[in-house]
């Protein structure tokens, strides 16, 4: 996915980039806009070296889009299956399902927190700016 960003401040090799809400993003959801809001920043690699205010586009890979939804939707949804079956079968008793579902639950998205906090930092799972649209920004070499 590529998209038309701004970029708002630069830290190193990364550069914080808003990009204006479109009709298709709420159909998506990968960005998670909030209801109300009509842009969002994302922390993306800076390798062809943009500036504040230059006006760049970012890719994300499908490969990232991919794992997220995994980790996110479809392995809680796994978990929870997987200890409504257990339970039962070992306890025969809903409320004691209800609890290990939600304990689970609770578990993996703590879990996930780790997940998230470590592939932050790592550059495959960011997204990149490839190119420079329009160079505005401050401190260019002359």
């Amino acid at each position: 996915m590529k998209e038309l960003g701004f970029v708002t401040k630069i830290d190193k090799d990364r550069a914080v980039v808003k990009v204006d809400k479109k009709d298709e993003c709420s159909k998506c959801g990968l960005c998670m806009f909030p209801k109300n809001a009509n842009s969002i920043e994302f922390n993306a690699v800076n390798e062809v070296n943009a500036k504040q205010g230059d006006t760049v586009i970012i890719e994300t890979t499908k490969d990232t889009k991919l794992i997220s939804a995994l980790l996110v939707f479809l392995v809680p949804l796994v978990l929870i299956g997987l200890s409504c079956v257990i339970t039962y079968t070992f306890l025969n008793n809903e409320i004691w399902v209800l609890i290990f579902s939600v304990i689970f639950i609770i578990l993996w998205y703590t879990i996930l927190a780790v997940i998230d906090k470590k592939l932050k930092n790592k550059k495959d799972f960011c997204p990149h700016i490839i190119s420079i649209i329009e160079n505005k920004g401050e401190n260019k070499d002359e």
